[in-house]
């Protein structure tokens, strides 16, 4: 058969769920751009919940498949952890694709054994970050990492986001240090390049608008800056806060923001139109307790916005202290609270790090990052 007549190449991806979040824009992203580059491209997740975009339309639009597993979610359950199981094995065994791909970690496992049972040679598995702490208890943390030895038995190569992921992975002897790559990440950059914030175009002046995205859950520790706002309104300075999101916790941070008296603080809820609300401002915070990567971080970063982050996972691989924004521990409202003062204090130290954020943020572009998994696939046999 001519070269030119090949069938192409059959990709699954995996994922638990399409909910709103950085791994499932991530993941959809890249079965648009692989499919664009002439792949056949499966998407298989579970029923989503709270979807970034409509995925089956986004599918249709970028011309990829897209299959639904009801019984694969998020929380621990054996009965529909083990019917989901099957149910993936029997789409593998239907599709019979050339490489898996399996993304986050429930689906991770479960698509993992489900390869081997399948009898699929090339598997690669992205954790977007991990589960080892900050999200369960010391006992299921431990039975997650002995899952994820095994399961790194039947993986051809692990995509780790950042250096300190990597590192992590091996720390636990996941698996030997060949079996992972640091693939980084990629972001629709245009956006927000097209929309610089008003730190690189206007004179830096007070008040200075201060903003947070992201899910209001445990794990993304929005406690941590409202506590500060509380300390800062005593030194009455020209602040405000935008908050962008929503989720498990956004009553109670309402409640915390009312009972303490706490002025300013506006909680914008969901927004598509985050691109435009970081132009107006002039400093991002971050307060994660775990941050894989941060995808977040680097959509302020093309906006031109000086950061704030608490020093957890890959974020200091993508952060340096004083230079592009400051660091805090993740557990400390004073030294968050005197990180901002010292952006409130010093406007030409917001300018520079605005402008040094927008030139780093380039090497994440969605392209390079889909190139990248391109040349893993095709050199990792």
């Amino acid at each position: 058969m001519d070269k030119s007549e090949k069938k192409p190449q059959k990709i699954v991806l995996l994922i638990t769920r399409l909910d709103r979040g950085g791994s499932a824009e991530l993941t959809m992203q890249l079965a648009a751009g692989l499919s664009q580059r002439g792949f056949d491209v499966i998407l298989i997740s579970g029923r989503t919940i709270e979807p970034l975009w409509d995925p089956e339309q986004y599918a249709a639009n970028h011309g990829f498949s897209i299959q639904f597993i009801n019984s694969l979610v998020r929380p621990l359950n054996p009965v529909k952890d083990f019917v989901a199981l099957i149910r993936i094995i029997k789409i593998l065994n239907d599709i019979q694709p050339d490489i898996l791909h399996t993304n986050s970690s429930k689906a991770g496992l479960l698509g993992r054994f489900a390869g081997v049972i399948c009898r699929i040679d090339k598997v690669y598995h992205s954790p977007h970050g991990h589960i080892f702490y900050g999200y369960y208890n010391r006992f299921i943390s431990r039975v997650f990492i002995l899952l994820e030895k095994i399961a790194a038995r039947f993986t051809t190569k692990i995509l780790n986001l950042t250096e300190f992921g990597r590192q992590d992975h091996t720390r636990e002897n996941i698996a030997k240090p060949n079996k992972f790559i640091v693939s980084s990440c990629g972001v629709e950059l245009e956006p927000f390049l097209e929309n610089p914030a008003r730190n690189l175009s206007e004179p830096p002046a007070h008040p200075i608008q201060i903003v947070w995205a992201g899910r209001i859950v445990p794990i993304k520790n929005l406690e941590l800056l409202l506590k500060s706002a509380e300390l800062l309104q005593i030194q009455k300075l020209l602040i405000s806060y935008k908050i962008v999101g929503d989720g498990e916790l956004l009553s109670a941070s309402k409640s915390f923001v009312q009972q303490k008296g706490l002025r300013n603080i506006e909680f914008l809820g969901y927004r598509t139109d985050l691109p435009e609300i970081l132009a107006k401002c002039d400093v991002f915070i971050l307060t994660s307790l775990n941050e894989g990567f941060g995808r977040v971080l680097v959509e302020a970063m093309a906006s031109g916005l000086a950061i704030i982050a608490t020093k957890v996972g890959g974020v200091p691989e993508i952060i340096t202290d004083g230079i592009n924004g400051l660091l805090i521990p993740s557990d400390d409202p004073d030294a968050l609270c005197n990180a901002i003062m010292t952006l409130y204090k010093k406007p030409e130290m917001r300018r520079q790090m605005g402008f040094e954020n927008s030139k780093k943020a380039e090497f994440y572009s969605l392209n390079n990052y889909i190139d990248k998994i391109i040349n893993i696939y095709q050199i990792f046999n």
